[in-house]
């Protein structure tokens, strides 16, 4: 996929978001050579459309219409390279703690539970106990919380009955580039990576802030391979691990994500992944036949414990569609805990 290609298929998304200001300014640097080649002096890795305009918008560009946008872009073209060689795509989105923690919830965990998520950017991931969370009929998590999560349950397989989760002992994120809302400039950051319109979501993700800060999770710089087998480590004795992994390991390439999924069989974990449909073959194998449509924006990601296909939904984890699969005998299997 041509550059180009990638910001028209990010102005669709955007559309279908709700941002149509993202959408004029994807469509906008899709059709104009100088702002395409400043883009390409970034790494490319660093080229994502939401990475460009985020970065744009926390150098201080204008949220305007995109001909005032693209003078902007392109007088500071060389302040947006430096910023984007220096930025991952850490969308830290709250809404996806929904399907996990249905998953975690059918996965019949007797005993407290070690969260460990990788590419945790700044840690907002790791709070399904401390955020409301509703799943279809289900309902999970502190019903007190300011964090509401919904999750619509479309037609599809009989909805799971959800048991509540497990008591979650410690929590720790794992992330190339950790993030964290105390530091200067972080937080507004992590506002950035969301589109200018969606105001629900910036104070979702404060809302979310105010939990973290409250308790703060440690996160660790590093590689998601290399120090995996680190992170489970930190599991204390007497709990079962629990790796994480939402809209991560898009960003690993083949055989780095390969050696992930063996990394994580050889462990001996729980696994729960709600990641982009067919970039895991193995969780892949097990949708049935016929799997849903790759043109379906809810199945864009399969939600899988321990491999196995659970139901799919749309980017975000707002919808999810059951899997026959996705029943609480059948997710009863996996590591246990460590060892006292």
């Amino acid at each position: 996929m041509s550059l180009a290609q990638r910001f028209l298929s990010f102005a669709e998304a955007s559309e279908a978001s709700g941002s149509p200001l993202y959408a004029e300014w994807a469509r906008g640097v899709a059709s104009d050579l100088e702002l395409l080649a400043v883009v390409e002096r970034a790494p490319a890795a660093k080229r994502q459309p939401a990475l460009v305009f985020a970065a744009t918008r926390y150098l201080g560009g204008p949220v305007d219409a995109f001909p005032v946008v693209r003078a902007w872009m392109l007088r500071n073209a060389v302040a947006i390279v430096a910023e984007l060689e220096i930025r991952f795509t850490q969308t830290n989105d709250v809404r996806r703690t929904g399907p996990v923690a249905a998953a975690l919830a059918l996965a019949g965990v007797d005993g407290p539970v070690t969260l460990l998520e990788v590419g945790a950017s700044a840690g907002l991931g790791l709070y399904p106990d401390r955020y409301d969370i509703r799943v279809g009929a289900a309902r999970l998590g502190d019903p007190e919380s300011r964090v509401h999560v919904a999750v619509d349950v479309l037609p599809g397989a009989q909805e799971p009955a959800l048991p509540a989760l497990p008591p979650i002992a410690a929590r720790f994120g794992l992330d190339l580039a950790p993030l964290d809302p105390r530091r200067q400039g972080e937080l507004h950051w992590l506002e950035m990576l969301l589109p200018p319109e969606r105001t629900d979501r910036v104070e979702l993700l404060r809302d979310a802030v105010d939990v973290l800060l409250d308790d703060p999770a440690p996160v660790i710089a590093g590689d998601a391979v290399q120090e995996l087998p680190d992170l489970v480590a930190l599991a204390p004795p007497g709990t079962t691990p629990v790796v994480v992994t939402s809209g991560t390991l898009v960003y690993l390439p083949g055989a780095r994500r390969q050696a992930f999924v063996d990394l994580i069989a050889g462990l001996g974990v729980r696994w729960v992944s709600y990641e982009r449909s067919g970039l895991l073959t193995g969780v892949a194998s097990t949708v049935p036949v016929p799997a849903p449509s790759a043109s379906d924006a809810d199945a864009f990601a399969t939600l899988a414990l321990d491999g196995t296909a659970l139901a799919v939904g749309d980017a975000h984890g707002t919808r999810l569609r059951w899997l026959p699969s996705a029943s609480p005998d059948a997710c009863r299997h996996g590591g246990g805990a460590r060892p006292t």
